[in-house]
């Protein structure tokens, strides 16, 4: 079996594509992670940053506030729903490239404007851009790695959003009105600008395939033959909606805690913005190591006890913020959040390409995407409704604390996976 770091080379074959000795499957999950820098980081989660000051100057409500973060959720699932008509297509290269554009245009667009409806149509299309690049980069992966390596793979292009996390938690703070444009307003310009810079970066070192660079997948090989099926087996159908719960609930809780937790420490724990900034930058920081961890964890124990660990971390998370205002609980809370908060995208994404098979984990990850979007959607639209009956985040916090031993269960009652 061979480890993937070194090819075997075909007489009269163009050699195969390396930067510096370094196999090429490396090179695509690095480019990644900065893909997913933007498309996550600064497309989803810099807007729990630039919640507060964007409410305060809009005078938005807490049932605004969620139904504008709804709003791009509605362009996710959008993505979600095409991407198995587009990626096939065109491939993770151009999808990815464009969508990164989009989500630029978008940007550009908020920066320019303090009406409400524009700036929920506009965040529709970043969220459409945000899901044309999570799916073609976290199921190329399944592509460019075998098991052995692949949560591993995952774990490290979802250490992008992490740095999105860092960069908006010290920036935004420190944003200053420019011109006629307000403090968030320049926020969003100086994104519009990176995602120009990355999907320039995509463009140039992104491949869809290793037969591209004549190379093959990093990793062991495997000892049962790999599945090639293109589509979904009807028999699949069961553990697809097994997974897609599990990864719906992930959706729903952790969304409500990344658009809310910044307000809560504003609100309920009395800390300054700027404070709270540096408390985001800190969940950014530890999130880089999440899913690196996670996904070697689930390499060697496997990806249903993988997500029962994950998830029994986040429960802890929720309930230390929904059951008490202590200082001390709330830096607990985002410890345990950081280090556990990409675990189970990544594991879900590994789950995708062990259990269906490279060919069909594209398909297979959009379903549970789909599934996890819908979770997203509701999760931050009833914390804001529920914040406006009972003054703050606690019961919501608490719900989901509830919702992940749910979770734990369902992954404990998955079959443990074969290796394809």
């Amino acid at each position: 079996m061979h480890d993937g770091i070194i090819q075997q080379e075909d007489q009269g074959r163009t050699p195969p594509l390396r930067l510096g000795g370094l196999h090429y499957a490396w090179i695509v999950a690095a480019t990644g992670a900065v893909a997913m820098f933007c498309g996550l980081g600064l497309g989803r989660f810099a807007f729990g940053m630039l919640l507060p000051s964007m409410s305060a100057s809009l005078e938005l409500n807490y049932t605004q506030s969620g139904i504008l973060g709804f709003t791009n959720l509605i362009g996710y699932l959008v993505a979600v729903i095409l991407s198995p008509l587009i990626l096939p297509r065109f491939g993770t290269r151009a999808t990815g490239t464009a969508s990164l554009l989009l989500i630029a245009a978008s940007m550009l667009g908020m920066a320019f404007t303090t009406s409400f409806p524009l700036l929920c149509t506009l965040y529709v299309l970043t969220g459409i851009g945000s899901g044309g690049v999570v799916l073609p980069m976290m199921s190329v992966m399944s592509h460019w790695f075998f098991p052995s390596h692949r949560g591993l793979a995952l774990g490290l292009v979802m250490a992008g959003p992490g740095f999105g996390i860092i960069l908006s938690g010290f920036v935004v703070p420190k944003l200053l009105p420019v011109s006629t444009l307000l403090s968030w307003q320049t926020g969003w310009l100086i994104f519009a600008v990176i995602n120009v810079v990355v999907a320039c970066l995509t463009f140039t070192l992104i491949r869809n395939h290793p037969n591209d660079v004549n190379q093959s997948p990093f990793g062991r090989t495997p000892t049962l033959p790999v599945k090639n099926k293109k589509k979904l087996e009807r028999s699949n159908i069961k553990l697809l909606v097994h997974l897609g719960i599990i990864f719906a609930i992930y959706g729903a809780t952790y969304m409500v805690y990344v658009t809310f937790i910044v307000t809560s420490m504003v609100g309920s724990y009395q800390l300054s913005e700027a404070t709270a900034g540096g408390i985001w930058a800190w969940i950014g920081l530890l999130s880089v190591f999440s899913g690196m961890l996670f996904g070697w964890i689930s390499d060697h124990i496997g990806r249903r006890l993988g997500l029962a660990l994950a998830f029994f971390f986040l429960a802890i998370a929720y309930l230390l913020v929904g059951l008490t205002d202590w200082t001390l609980g709330l830096y607990m809370s985002i410890i345990l959040f950081g280090l556990v908060v990409w675990s189970v995208p990544v594991i879900m994404a590994a789950s995708a390409g062990d259990y269906f098979g490279p060919a069909a984990a594209a398909s297979a990850l959009a379903a549970l995407t789909f599934a996890f979007s819908g979770g997203q959607a509701l999760g931050p639209v009833a914390a804001g409704y529920l914040a406006e009956l009972t003054g703050d985040f606690s019961i919501s916090y608490m719900m989901s604390g509830i919702a992940a031993f749910v979770a734990i269960g369902l992954a404990l009652l998955l079959r443990p996976q074969k290796s394809v």
